[in-house]
Order: C-alpha cells, then structure tokens, then sequence
C-alpha cells in the first residue's frame, strides 16, 4: 500500500504565519494610503480656498487697507478659517497679501494652517484709458 504524504502540522503552522505577516503589512499599507489621501484632499481644499480669495482681491480692484482680516467658511461638511493678512508691499503703490487657509477649531484648540499662499497686488488705475481700433488713445 503507497504511503499518502501531505502537509505536516509545522508547515502549515508557518504557512500560515507567513499568510498573517502579509495580510497585516497589507493593512497598515491600506491605512496610511487612506490617511495620505485625506490630508491630501484637505490640502487641495486649502489650495483652492486660498486662489479664490486672492482671485476676489484681485477682481475687485480695489486698494484694500492694510490688517488682518478672518473669514469663516463651510464647504461641503468641513469648516474652514480663511486669514488674509494685508501689508505694504515691497514696491510702491503695491499691497502684499498672505491667505492662510486651515480647519476652523473650536475654542481653546491650536489653529492648524494647511496652506499659505502669498502675493503683491497693484493699485488700481484711477482711471481707465480708452484705446481706439488702431491702438491709439482717442483725443
């Protein structure tokens, strides 16, 4: 009679434990991509807060005064602090704006920023020059 062999208790043992090792590295793997993926949404988020208000300085065209100045602003389910902080600029008739964008805390918590976008806005023209179809200014 021929003698069946199989799999002996010790190699399924390491079998498995190998199997255990792998499904945990997986895992952790899987959380810190997910963890990395919110923050970077959030960042993103921060981002595109700080371009649009820089944006609506910008469109306004008007000389804004110098100081800080806090918004509060909800989009989607997160809640943010936006602060613009106005100084004078480098050059003249220039203003620089820094906007810090993070998630809005509740009292007493440390403020997080996310993300700082600086720049230098220009004073407005006092008024606009017309430019007639040839290039020239009109009398």
């Amino acid at each position: 009679m021929a003698r069946e062999r199989g799999f002996t208790l010790l190699e399924v043992l390491v079998a498995l434990g190998i199997l255990v090792f792998a499904i945990t590295t997986l895992m952790q793997s899987m959380g810190t991509a997910a963890s990395n993926t919110y923050m970077l949404d959030e960042r993103t988020q921060a981002y595109m807060l700080a371009s649009n208000k820089l944006v609506e300085l910008q469109v306004y065209q008007q000389w804004p005064e110098t100081g800080s100045q806090d918004e509060r602003i909800e989009r989607g389910e997160r809640h943010w602090l936006v602060r613009t902080r106005i100084s004078g600029g480098p050059y003249p008739d220039t203003r620089r704006v820094d906007v810090e964008v993070g998630p809005d805390r509740e009292a007493g918590r440390e403020r997080q920023v996310l993300y700082v976008l600086t720049s230098l806005l220009g004073k407005p023209a006092d008024e606009v020059v017309e430019v007639d179809a040839e290039g020239g200014t009109p009398p």
